[in-house]
C-alpha cells in the first residue's frame, strides 16, 4: 500500500481554524495519522496517507478560511516528489 507524508504550511490562528483542520482531516478516509505544530510559526500540518491528497485537502481547508501551502511531500519510499 502507498504511503505519503504531506507536509504543509498553515495559518491556523483560531480555535475555530483548528477545528476546521479536524473536520478537513477527518473527510479524507485514507489518512493514517495527523499532527499539527502550533509552536512552529508555520503551524506545521503533517499528514500520513495512502494516497496523495494534498490538493483536494488545500481546497477544503482555504474553503473553511485556513490558508495552507504544500511545502513537501514525500512518497512511500521517502523521497520527496515535490
Amino acid at each position: 500500500m502507498p504511503r505519503y507524508v504531506i507536509i504543509l504550511s498553515t495559518a491556523i490562528n483560531t480555535p475555530t481554524d483548528l477545528r476546521h483542520v479536524f473536520q478537513s482531516v477527518n473527510f479524507f478516509s485514507g489518512i493514517f495519522e495527523w499532527s499539527v505544530d502550533l509552536d512552529d510559526c508555520d503551524k506545521i500540518l503533517r499528514i500520513v496517507c495512502g494516497n496523495n491528497i494534498s490538493l483536494e485537502l488545500v481546497k477544503i481547508l482555504k474553503s473553511g478560511g485556513v490558508n495552507s501551502l504544500v511545502l513537501e511531500i514525500f512518497d512511500e519510499n521517502g523521497i520527496s516528489i515535490i
